[in-house]
């Protein structure tokens, strides 16, 4: 690991956006679920979380993905990921086999786009 993690909140059109960018691990997977939680409290439709600048990604951000999503999923809110392909962050979602389960797309604009 090399680069220490940043997790910065925007706010385009009805989404939150949450952007990672370096290294998302044990190290700071706690700054990161602070920021999802943040999210949380945003009055967005959608909530896009993007891993296009993740340096690396490990099981300890996808299970704090894994628990968002699922919270989110009770506040009826539209949960989204960016993780560009063959990108660590989409092959590590493909191998835990939730690569289905949530709409993915390669960047932040392609994702507004979609969903507009």
């Amino acid at each position: 690991m090399s680069e220490t993690g940043r997790f910065q909140i925007l706010h385009r059109g009805s989404a939150t956006i949450i952007e990672v960018a370096g290294d998302l691990d044990i190290s700071n997977a706690g700054r990161f679920e602070a920021a999802l939680e943040l999210a949380l409290g945003s009055n967005h439709q959608t909530v896009l979380v993007s891993l296009a600048q993740a340096s690396y990604f490990d099981s300890i951000g996808l299970h704090s993905l894994l628990r968002f999503a699922e919270r989110l999923a009770t506040t009826r809110r539209r949960f989204v990921v960016v993780a560009p392909r063959h990108s660590t962050p989409r092959r590590v979602l493909e191998i835990a086999g939730v690569a289905s389960s949530y709409l993915l797309f390669d960047s932040v604009d392609d994702a507004l786009q979609s969903l507009a």
